[in-house]
C-alpha cells in the first residue's frame, strides 16, 4: 500500500465511524506504516503498537483543543497519518523531511516536542492545571509507554499528577512489556505475571487515581468504552492499556528490540533490518574491549539504560548477564548505581548516548565527581548523530563536561586509540571519566591521526603557516580543509587533541608557540566547547594569536547526516574558507 492508496477520514468523520470501519482503519494504517518504514527506515515496532489506541484516542477526543500529549514522540505516526500528513512518510529520514518524533511546527496537533522519555507527565501536569483556568472544558491526554514510565522523571510526575483531584487529566499507559529492550524492575513485575491486574489497580488506585483497564489493546471497541469512561470521569485517571509491540510485522516477534527502531528492511523477511547504522563504528570497537575485558577482569561491569543496541552492547549482555547489566530507561539510576559499583571495590562503565548522559547531569557531578569515583562513561553519538530529533545531537557535552572538577574528558583519535585508551583506563581506574565517540561507521582507511603522546594530543600533519586543532570526528574535515588550503598557498599542520580535560596545555604551547594563526574544528556548541577550551588556553599563557573557531554556534541542529548538519552550521571545508577571506583577508592574500 503506498500514500495515495491510504485513505483517513477527518478527525469529525472518525467520531461517526463504527467500530467495526475503525478496525479496517486500523488495518490500513498499519500495512501502510509496514509499506513505508520498511522502505525509509524509522520507529517501527512502537507505532505498531498503538495503531487502535491512536485511532481510539482521536475518536473520543478533540484534538487540538484537547491536548495528546506523546511521551518520547516515537510513537506518534499513526497520530501524525489522522492528522494529514500522510504524504510526508516518503520523506521520514530525510534533511528537513518529516520529524521521527512528533514536532510543534509540523501540526497544531502536536500538543510538545518530544523527543526525550519520561517528560510527559510533568508537562501534562502543568497543561492540565493552565487548562483548568483557561479552557476548563478541555483534556489533556498522555500516552506513555511502561518502558518510559520507569523514568526518575516520569515518576515525579506521576506522583504531582495525583494531587489535582479535578484536572481533566487521562494517562494512558502502553504497556507492552517493553522499553527498547525488554523492560526491567519493579514496574514490569507489577504489570506483568499473577495477578498483574489487581496488583496495578490496588498501585495506582492507592495513589489516588482513577484505574480502568484494556486487557486487549488492540480491541478499538474496548478502548472507545474505556477512554469515554475516563473522559466522564473528569478527574485524573489511569487508562492502563495492554499492546504488542511490532503488532502485524512478522520480522519482530522475535526481534530483541521487537523492531523498535530499523534501518530499512525487507518487510516479508526482515532481510537487511538494523537498529543503528550499519558497518564497523566506534560504539563496535568499545564494545569489543569492553569485552574482552570483562573476560579478564571480573570487577569489570557493563551497564546501559535501555539502549544496548546503541553501545553495541548486545553480546555483552549475552556472555556476562551478573555484570552487564540493562537498568531499564533510567539514566540516573545507571550513573548513581554505578557509583555504588564503585564504592564497592568495582570498575563500573556505563555506556549510554551522550544526549541522554545530560539526563544524569547531578549524578555526574555531585556523586560521582564530587567523591571522585572511578566511574567511566562510554558517550556513544558524540557530536551530529544523524536523523533522530535535534536534541539527539551530542553537541552539548563538552562544556558542561569541562566544568566538573575530578572530571577526565576523552575523544580518541582513532579507533586504535580507543581501543588503547579502554585498556589502559580499565586497568586501573582513577577518578571520574567520559570517553566520548561518534555515531557515523569508520572510514576505511582512517584519517592518519598521527602518534599520540602520553600527554594526549597528536601531530597529524606539520605545517608552516599555522594549525588546524581537531577532534578526532573533525580530522577527516581538518585534511580536507588542509588541502583547500594547501591551493591557496598555506602549508598548515594539525594537532588533534585526544586529552580534553586535563587539557595538555604546556605541550600545547610548546607546539604553537611561534604561529601566528589558529582554526579550531568541533562538533560542539561553541559557547564553553573545545575552541574555547584553546582560547582560555591562549589567554592563560598571555599569548596573542588570530583564532578561528568553527563549530556550532548556539542552536539547535535540525536532524540529518554529517555532512548535512556541517553544512547547516557552516563547518564544511569550503564554508571555512569563505570565513577566513572575510575575517582574515591578509592571511589568503585577498589583500594583496
Amino acid at each position: 500500500m503506498n500514500t495515495h492508496q491510504l485513505i483517513v477520514p477527518t478527525l469529525d468523520a472518525l467520531k461517526q465511524q463504527s467500530s467495526a470501519q475503525l478496525t479496517q482503519l486500523a488495518e490500513d494504517i498499519r500495512q501502510f506504516l509496514i509499506c513505508n518504514i520498511s522502505a525509509t527506515g524509522g520507529h517501527i515496532g512502537a507505532n505498531l503498537s498503538v495503531v487502535e489506541l491512536t485511532i481510539a484516542i482521536h475518536a473520543v477526543f478533540n484534538s487540538p483543543t484537547d491536548k495528546i500529549i506523546f511521551d518520547t514522540g516515537h510513537q506518534g505516526y499513526t497520530h501524525k497519518i489522522l492528522t494529514g500528513r500522510v504524504d510526508n512518510f516518503a520523506t521520514l529520514n530525510q534533511y528537513r523531511g518529516m520529524n521521527r518524533f512528533v514536532a510543534r511546527n509540523e501540526s497544531e496537533h502536536d500538543a510538545i516536542d518530544a523527543s526525550h522519555a519520561g517528560t510527559s507527565l510533568s508537562i501534562a501536569s502543568g497543561y492540565a492545571k493552565a487548562l483548568k483556568l483557561t479552557s476548563p472544558a478541555n483534556y489533556v491526554v498522555s500516552m506513555i509507554g511502561d518502558g518510559s514510565l520507569v523514568e526518575g522523571m516520569a515518576f515525579e510526575g506521576l506522583n504531582y499528577c495525583a494531587e489535582d483531584k479535578d484536572n481533566k487529566l487521562i494517562i494512558v499507559i502502553n504497556d507492552n512489556e517493553m522499553a527498547i529492550a525488554k523492560s526491567v524492575g519493579g514496574m514490569r513485575n507489577l504489570t506483568s505475571g499473577e495477578n498483574w491486574q489487581q496488583n496495578s489497580r490496588a498501585f495506582f488506585e492507592g495513589m489516588g487515581f482513577g484505574y480502568l483497564l484494556v486487557e486487549d489493546g488492540h480491541d478499538i471497541a474496548c478502548l472507545l468504552k474505556q477512554l469515554a469512561t475516563a473522559k466522564q470521569l473528569a478527574r485524573p485517571v489511569i487508562v492502563h492499556v495492554k499492546t504488542e509491540k511490532g503488532k502485524g510485522l512478522a520480522c519482530a516477534k522475535d526481534h530483541p528490540y521487537k523492531m523498535h527502531f530499523s534501518m530499512p528492511f525487507d518487510a516479508q523477511t526482515g532481510k537487511g533490518a538494523a537498529a543503528t547504522v550499519v558497518g564497523r563504528t566506534y560504539a563496535v570497537v568499545a564494545a569489543e574491549a569492553l569485552k574482552q575485558k570483562m573476560a579478564t577482569d571480573e570487577d569489570v561491569f557493563a551497564m546501559t539504560p535501555a539502549t544496548p543496541y546503541a553501545s553495541s552492547m548486545d553480546e555483552c549482555l549475552a556472555l556476562y548477564p551478573d555484570r552487564a547489566l540493562d537498568v531499564g530507561m533510567a539514566e540516573q539510576q545507571a550513573v548513581g548505581m554505578a557509583c555504588g559499583l564503585a564504592l564497592g571495590g568495582k570498575k563500573p562503565v556505563v555506556c549510554m548516548q551522550t544526549t541522554f548522559m545530560q539526563r544524569a547531569y547531578d549524578q555526574l557531578i555531585h556523586d560521582a565527581c564530587y567523591m571522585d569515583l572511578p566511574v567511566t562513561i562510554f558517550g556513544v553519538r558524540a557530536g551530529f548523530s544523524g536523523y533522530d530529533g535535534a536534541t539527539h545531537h551530542g553537541i552539548y557535552d563538552i562544556p558542561y563536561l569541562r566544568s566538573f572538577p575530578n572530571m577526565q574528558v576523552m575523544y580518541p583519535v582513532s579507533s586504535d586509540d580507543l581501543t588503547a585508551l579502554i585498556e589502559k583506563r580499565l586497568a586501573n581506574p582513577q577518578g571520574p571519566m567520559v570517553i566520548l565517540y561518534p555515531y557515523e561507521p569508520i572510514p576505511s582507511p582512517e584519517p592518519d591521526a598521527g602518534v599520540v603522546e602520553p600527554c594526549g594530543l597528536s601531530v597529524a600533519a606539520k605545517g608552516s603557516d599555522g594549525y588546524l586543532v581537531c577532534l578526532g570526528n573533525r580530522l577527516a574535515a581538518a585534511y580536507e580543509l588542509k588541502a583547500l588550503l594547501k591551493v591557496q598557498g598555506k602549508d598548515c599542520g594539525i594537532i588533534c587533541v585526544q586529552s580534553i580535560k586535563p587539557f595538555p596545555a604546556a605541550r600545547f604551547i610548546e607546539l604553537i608557540e611561534h604561529t601566528k594563526h589558529l582554526i579550531t574544528l568541533e562538533e560542539s556548541v561553541l559557547n564553553g566547547g573545545f575552541g574555547s577550551l584553546i582560547l582560555e588556553t591562549l589567554a592563560d599563557a598571555n599569548m596573542s594569536i588570530q583564532v578561528l573557531r568553527s563549530g556550532v554556534n548556539d542552536k539547535f541542529v535540525l536532524p540529518g547526516n554529517k555532512d548535512e548538519c556541517s553544512t547547516e552550521c557552516d563547518m564544511m571545508p569550503v564554508q571555512i574558507i569563505e570565513r577566513l577571506a572575510l575575517q582574515w583577508p591578509d592571511y589568503l592574500g585577498v589583500n594583496k
